[in-house]
């Protein structure tokens, strides 16, 4: 049986030959017991590369030593963003989405009343006033503004040292993509775009996001950036451009895109 296991929000992972792999169901249950899998068992439905139903299971009250005195690793998410295959990592992400949206609306926050799973919505339907409770998605835009031979990077206080990336920024109820992007720019660099262009999108579970990518053209403004939100951010020529971020990343592949444009 294909199970993930989580502590609190960190999944249980297994180092392989070069990268991090998810244990096998036989694996997790020696290391952690039958009776202790099957208490913390988390009612949702999350599938497999091969189509198959994959158990969730979130420990609250394992000590992590103990975990990984078995050779197993705890890991916070962001590792196993790293150096997980990517269809591990995008059953893992979606399972850790669906699996906080189970356990934190247990109750309905309309009445009180317990929530159940309901099959013909997959959504959590309250037992009293039949409101129903779907999974919490925030979508965030994310833009490479390029003015010319230059792209528009910053840097927040989180970032490792010497990492630059595209800025981005959350949607507001009764905003348009679109609109977003140019609050959001405006808001964190003092710059005004133009010319917008559908890049892609990522899911980015950290925890319920979904990134949707952009390219803008440069329209005016000097660069004045908001310090609550970014600790530097300077225009790059596209032969000098500063560490990225992880390649996995949609961050990345606009970074990479302008490069590829630039040079031709």
């Amino acid at each position: 049986m294909s199970r993930i296991v989580f502590v609190g929000s960190r999944p249980v992972l297994e180092t392989g030959n070069s990268s991090l792999e998810l244990p096998s169901g036989g694996r997790l249950e020696e290391a952690l017991g039958a009776a202790r899998l099957a208490a913390s068992r988390v009612n949702v439905e999350v599938r497999g590369q091969d189509g198959a139903l994959v158990d969730v299971h979130v420990l609250a009250d394992v000590d992590i030593e103990v975990v990984e005195s078995s050779g197993l690793e705890v890991l916070p998410l962001r590792a196993a963003w790293r150096d997980l295959e990517p269809d591990d990592f995008r059953i893992v992400g979606t399972a850790r989405q669906k699996a906080d949206w189970v356990l934190t609306h247990r109750f309905c926050s309309r009445c009180a009343a317990p929530t159940t799973l309901d099959p013909e919505t997959e959504g959590l339907r309250c037992s009293e006033c039949s409101q129903v409770h779907y999974p919490r998605v925030a979508p965030a835009v994310i833009v490479l503004v390029q003015r010319g031979r230059e792209a528009l990077l910053g840097r927040s206080p989180r970032f490792p040292e010497g990492v630059y990336s595209t800025l981005a920024g959350f949607v507001e109820p009764g905003e348009t993509l679109e609109e977003c992007v140019h609050r959001e720019i405006e808001e964190e660099s003092g710059v005004r775009v133009q010319n917008l262009r559908y890049f892609g999108s990522q899911p980015h579970p950290f925890p319920h996001s979904l990134m949707v990518g952009f390219i803008a053209d440069w329209l005016e403004g000097d660069l004045c950036i908001d310090p609550t939100e970014l600790a530097d951010a300077q225009w790059f020529d596209v032969d000098e451009l500063p560490l990225r971020p992880h390649p996995r990343s949609i961050a990345f592949r606009l970074i990479a895109d302008f490069e590829q444009r630039v040079r031709g």
